[in-house]
């Protein structure tokens, strides 16, 4: 054993002694056999190159046992910088992913003789593997949020623009009910159900968009469980009382939580309205406790039912259930994001031909 940490600890003293000749040669390689792009900055290419030479002669000087125990957590920070970069100047992964091959063959060829054992090139490769991973992993989560921020920014202009015929359309309509004829009436009151509607479909989609983005970052308030739960029940109530159903809602107002009020209002009230809205007979049952550090809330219902299929895509956008409801498929979807963008989870279980259950747990503190 002790030989074997000698030896990649000499490799790391070669690696360290050529580091200005590995970089460079790497350099030249990846603009002549990589880069797809014209116009990437020297710079911008290089990027955190330098922080992997560095890294790597750190773990190798450690030693094997160290060099493995700490493979990913070195690669970390700089992989992390080193995929939003490559997200920024138009990489794919392959060209991601080649650039390590090339380092490898880049350090092979500059640490000279006698030529590292078999034990050596594999501690390197390992070692390169997890640069590799955490790279990936954080171009695939930037490209990602990448695509759902300019996602975000296009839906927004879209809904903006829908907005400003809306609001005029719905100043319109009041203009009219004050010297409408009594039969004109219901003609205006239809009217004002379908402005209100689009208002709301605009409204959620916005917020859907801005979920998906990551741009609702939560602001945590200490508060009463009663502020949020009672908002966020309050248009059930209403539903409930015109269709005939029993709403029954268990919780103690005075219990002291941290909470984003509106996105924890929004995830429950989406929760709430559709359980009252496909409820057609019986009851609806809400109830909310503490539970550690977490507060947990259940919705119980008597509708129809879901299916295992239903219930695997139902918080997707757009995504509804076998159903002649009207709805937009994003009220879920709302709840699912304004929930996880908390730190918490939703779940949902149904017991077809009837009932569902669908439940969130959030930090409390």
């Amino acid at each position: 054993m002790e030989e074997t940490i000698d030896a990649a600890q000499v490799l790391g003293h070669k690696i360290d002694d050529k580091r200005k000749k590995i970089e460079q040669e790497w350099l030249a390689r990846v603009q002549r056999d990589i880069v797809k792009t014209p116009n990437v900055g020297i710079t911008q290419l290089r990027d955190a190159m330098p922080d992997y030479l560095v890294a790597l002669v750190g773990l190798l000087r450690g030693g094997t046992r160290a060099a493995d125990a700490g493979a990913g957590a070195s690669w970390s920070d700089v992989a992390r910088e080193h995929g939003v970069t490559r997200v920024r100047i138009g990489f794919d992964i392959t060209q991601l992913v080649h650039e390590f091959v090339v380092l490898r063959h880049v350090i092979w060829d500059n640490v000279g003789e006698p030529r590292p054992g078999e034990q050596e090139q594999g501690l390197l490769a390992d070692l390169l593997d997890a640069a590799i991973s955490a790279a990936v992993k954080a171009y695939v989560d930037a490209r990602d949020y990448e695509a759902r921020r300019v996602q975000a920014e296009n839906i927004a202009f879209v809904t903006h623009e829908l907005r400003n015929p809306l609001t005029a359309a719905m100043t319109s309509a009041s203009h009219l009910r004050q010297h409408a004829s009594p039969a004109q009436i219901p003609l205006i009151d239809r009217l004002d159900r379908a402005h209100r509607r689009l208002a709301e479909l605009i409204d959620s989609v916005l917020l859907t968009q801005r979920l998906e983005a990551g741009e609702a970052a939560p602001q945590r308030v200490d508060l009463e469980l009663g502020q949020v739960m009672e908002t966020a029940v309050e248009a059930a109530r209403k539903v409930a009382a015109e269709k005939g159903l029993e709403l029954r809602v268990v919780y103690d107002p005075a219990a002291r939580v941290s909470l984003d009020r509106r996105l924890t209002q929004s995830a429950l009230q989406n929760l709430v309205d559709n359980a009252v809205k496909y409820t057609d007979a019986g009851r609806v049952e809400v109830s909310a406790e503490i539970v550690g550090d977490e507060v947990r809330v259940h919705v119980k219902d008597n509708c129809h039912g879901l299916s295992p299929e239903e219930l695997q895509t139902m918080f997707e956008p757009f995504k509804r259930g076998n159903t002649e409801k009207a709805g937009t498929g994003l009220g879920l979807t709302i709840a699912r994001r304004a929930v996880e963008a908390q730190g918490g989870s939703i779940h949902a279980e149904s017991n077809e031909p009837s009932g569902c259950h669908f439940w969130v747990i959030l930090p409390a503190r």
